[in-house]
């Protein structure tokens, strides 16, 4: 209690002492006044007062007569008081009280301090650096009391607001306030992704999962947006974004591409995946999304084998199909070696020679679906009648089938006899290594050996019709 009233009493002591001071000051303004009009300040005295400011250039009322320009000197004056004020625009008002003697020249110097203004600084929001003229003066909100006079461009700033600038004159010791509303330099982005939650990147700094709003983005023409999801491409787009524009983005991510390797056994199975015919086993494939993928695996004589496996992300997967054979295979063997084989009425094959000429080596048809089929042989100068077969699945059918020669005579030899030349026409069978010639005659299959000392001649014939 005693410290509060002892600092009011202070106070009181003070401004009372204010008081009387300024009651001097005006009792010797009257008098040096009165004294000014009896006597002047050009009067008939031999003083002087010689007024120097700083700075120069002030008007200096000399009981209340008007001289201009400091540096300056009022002569003639009689003993007596004097009011000296000087005053000069832009700058505080001086006084000094001068007692001349008769005859006293004396220099009065005067310091006149700058006139400065009283100012508020604020900005919405506050924290804005604040520069006059280009010089920083303070970050708002701040108040300036040395201040000069005068006209200034003032310029806010503030990171992530738009530059601010007005132009203020202080005229006077008024206080004024200077107030601005900051404008954000700030865009907002609307982001989505397919599928969802997916890390939003802005500038490398994280900002949300997606779907998400985000408020404050820096504007600028090089916004960097990066949209991240396990499993996933990265989604990168730079956009252009300016102050308080709202832009949406929506990401369409891919997934990382996986490998996938078919085999089978036995191999040379067509592959399906999706339906899509993609190549024969064995079979790499190194373009397909994750997930659930559907793969089938077809081979002529074998059943068909589908799964679905799950694929992962850039995880290699190896996909093994055992093919179950489910049909049986056809051996046939011809006399003679040299025919077409036809099951069904489509060639499956040429019968091959073997040590003996008269009988071919096996001809395997093989992956034949169980069935009856209709097996037709074909060979020039013989004749075949057709054979029903049943292939049964896992089972081999052994097929031995004579071929009958059809009687088509191509050959004329002839033969020296006793009485003379002798002419015989028939099919050549054969020519002996000693150059005897065996020659089928009639169709009933009768057949000759003709001696190679006995053949004058061998002619073919041309055929009939």
């Amino acid at each position: 209690m005693c410290n509060r009233n002892c600092a009011s009493v202070d106070r009181g002591k003070e401004k009372n002492r204010e008081i009387a001071e300024r009651g001097e000051f005006f009792r010797r303004w009257v008098v040096a006044a009165l004294l000014a009009l009896a006597a002047g300040c050009h009067g008939d005295g031999r003083g002087e007062i010689r007024v120097v400011t700083d700075p120069p250039g002030a008007a200096v009322l000399c009981n209340g007569v008007r001289h201009e320009g400091t540096p300056l000197a009022i002569s003639r004056l009689p003993a007596g008081a004097y009011l000296l004020v000087a005053e000069k625009e832009g700058f505080r008002t001086e006084r000094r009280s001068v007692n001349l003697a008769e005859g006293q020249r004396t220099l009065v110097e005067l310091r006149l301090e700058p006139e400065t203004a009283l100012a508020l600084i604020q900005s919405d929001p506050p924290g804005a650096e604040v520069k006059f003229d280009g010089a920083f003066r303070g970050r708002t909100p701040f108040f300036l009391t040395d201040l000069p006079l005068g006209e200034y461009r003032i310029v806010f700033e503030r990171p992530g607001y738009l530059p601010r600038e007005v132009v203020e004159r202080f005229p006077d010791r008024g206080p004024r306030r200077v107030r601005v509303d900051l404008v954000p330099n700030t865009g907002r982005l609307v982001v989505r992704s397919l599928p969802p939650g997916a890390a939003v990147l802005v500038n490398g700094a994280p900002r949300g999962t997606t779907p998400c709003e985000i408020e404050d983005v820096p504007a600028g023409d090089a916004v960097q947006v990066e949209i991240q999801r396990d499993g996933f491409e990265p989604f990168v787009e730079t956009i252009s974004l300016t102050a308080r524009q709202t832009r949406e983005i929506t990401a369409n991510l891919r997934p990382f591409p996986t490998q996938l390797e078919v085999v089978s056994i036995p191999p040379g199975a067509r592959v399906y995946v999706q339906n899509q015919y993609r190549g024969v086993t064995p079979l790499k494939l190194n373009d397909l999304q994750p997930g659930e993928v559907r793969v089938r695996a077809e081979m002529q004589g074998y059943e068909t084998l589908a799964r679905t496996i799950q694929l992962r992300a850039r995880v290699p997967a190896v996909e093994e199909f055992r093919l179950v054979k489910n049909s049986g295979k056809l051996v046939v063997i011809t006399e003679p070696a040299g025919a077409k084989v036809f099951l069904n009425g489509e060639e499956k094959g040429e019968t091959k020679p073997g040590p003996n000429p008269m009988i071919s080596e096996p001809l395997e048809i093989d992956l034949l679906p169980p069935g009856n089929y209709r097996v037709t042989l074909l060979r020039a100068g013989f004749q075949h009648r057709p054979r029903e077969v049943r292939v049964e699945a896992n089972t081999v059918v052994d097929l031995h089938e004579r071929m009958t020669r059809r009687f088509v005579p191509d050959t004329r030899v002839r033969i020296r006899g006793a009485a003379g030349e002798i002419v015989r026409d028939g099919m050549l069978l054969n020519v002996l290594p000693d150059g005897s010639v065996e020659l089928q005659t009639d169709a009933g299959g009768a057949t000759i050996i003709i001696p190679a000392d006995e053949i004058l001649a061998r002619e073919p014939l041309r055929p009939r019709g």
